[in-house]
């Protein structure tokens, strides 16, 4: 996979400047294919480091120029469907990059139709695109072709990655929720330090009032905060993206947030939820299309998000070669709730497996659903508290001095 940065000529007669992502790894080729594809003449053609590749994935990201997860699990749908009625896989690709499809979905289907007619078979074809494609439905596109079963295969991919992006979104959405309400609360503190504490400070200082310990902090706090707000902002934008990239490209980092979260109250629940939904939900698909379970294993490893899982994966999965049970790993993990063990090992015993992982994996939906539909429930108290603290904290150091004050006048008056 290379970036190409072209310059067209096109029917028109005006010229057009583009940046191609291609499989052809030569110039001839991404040239006799960019002009097939944009039916123009290539003027000018080079190769970008291949470093640029990264830059072009982030940037098509934070454009939302990519193809999203439920747009491929359309594109496969209507690929099976269309196999189950007869139609050749050559001729359901071609009907994939008409004009009725999406700009980034046609670009796939133009590129895998490309190396479907230079000899590689579909699942081939999708191996070039491992950085799209999520490996679950490549792993499925081997195995329907060696089984004569594409159309089964392709559909379950295609529903398999439509429940993937219900657990992704809503543990997304779960997280999103706590994260709001705190960063509010924070958001309506700094305002007060910044803009409402000062004002009150100086109506003290004109009043000669004597103030507490508590209120001469927050004062001191609040001048400090305004003083160096800008220079905090600034620190604060550099750390988040800082701490956005060591998250993204250095795993022993991400492992370590995981872990945190797996020990606070509320982000435990999540990544728990989530995490079991995400593993059992792969197994049973895998298991039911005829993947052996370390190969299983090692299709989770590459999909899941989530660092502590995985670590545990692959234990699971070193200790399945070294011909142990599933279930036996799985205890062994300690992480997998007692639920899972049982059913597994009733799998294991009576040759049902796939059936027992299929139920696990329709548990863990509800389960999972049921968390997020509750989410707010959960945090309330602990937002109940956290806003509390500050609420008391404020009053006691804004409006001590002022019963103080009062409390001074009276005893004037009443002398």
């Amino acid at each position: 996979m290379k970036c190409y940065y072209h310059r067209l000529l096109l029917q028109s007669g005006k010229t057009q400047r583009g940046i191609s992502r291609l499989l052809m790894e030569n110039e001839r080729s991404a040239q006799v294919f960019i002009e097939k594809r944009k039916d123009a003449i290539v003027l000018s053609l080079i190769i970008l480091p291949h470093w640029f590749l990264y830059v072009y994935d982030f940037w098509n990201k934070i454009t939302g120029n990519y193809i999203s997860k439920p747009a491929l699990a359309e594109f496969f749908h209507n690929i099976s469907v269309m196999l189950k009625a007869g139609i050749p896989i050559f001729t359901a690709m071609e009907e994939m990059t008409s004009g009725d499809s999406e700009p980034k979905v046609r670009e796939l289907a133009e590129n895998l139709l490309e190396s479907m007619r230079s000899g590689l078979t579909l699942g081939q074809s999708l191996e070039k695109h491992a950085d799209t494609i999520p490996k679950t439905v490549i792993y499925l596109a081997h195995i329907g072709e060696t089984s004569g079963n594409q159309d089964r295969t392709l559909r379950d991919a295609a529903e398999h990655m439509n429940r993937i992006v219900s657990i992704t979104r809503d543990t997304k959405r779960a997280m999103i929720y706590p994260a709001f309400v705190f960063t509010s609360i924070i958001c309506a503190t700094i305002f007060w330090l910044y803009y409402v504490v000062p004002n009150i400070s100086d109506l003290f200082k004109q009043m000669q009032v004597d103030l507490p310990t508590i209120t001469v902090m927050t004062v001191a706090f609040s001048n400090h905060i305004h003083d160096y707000f800008f220079v905090y902002l600034l620190f604060f934008i550099i750390l988040t993206f800082i701490l956005m990239a060591l998250y993204k490209y250095n795993q022993p980092f991400r492992f370590q947030v995981h872990k945190l979260l797996f020990r606070l109250p509320v982000s435990r629940t999540i990544m728990k939820s989530s995490g079991l939904a995400f593993i059992t939900e792969y197994l049973s698909l895998l298991i039911s299309s005829g993947v052996e379970i370390i190969k299983s294993l090692e299709i989770i490893e590459a999909s899941i998000t989530n660092e502590v899982y995985r670590e545990k994966i692959i234990e699971v999965r070193k200790g399945v070669m070294r011909g142990n049970t599933l279930t036996d790993e799985l205890r062994l993990a300690k992480v997998f709730p007692s639920f899972v063990l049982r059913l597994t090992s009733i799998g294991e015993q009576t040759g049902t497996l796939d059936k027992q992982l299929n139920y696990l994996a329709e548990e863990y939906r509800k389960r999972f659903e049921h968390t997020v539909a509750s989410i707010s429930e959960i945090i309330q108290p602990l937002v109940i508290i956290f806003a509390g603290l500050l609420f008391i904290l404020m009053i006691v150091a804004l409006f001590l001095p002022v019963y103080k004050l009062i409390g001074e006048v009276g005893i004037l008056r009443g002398g």
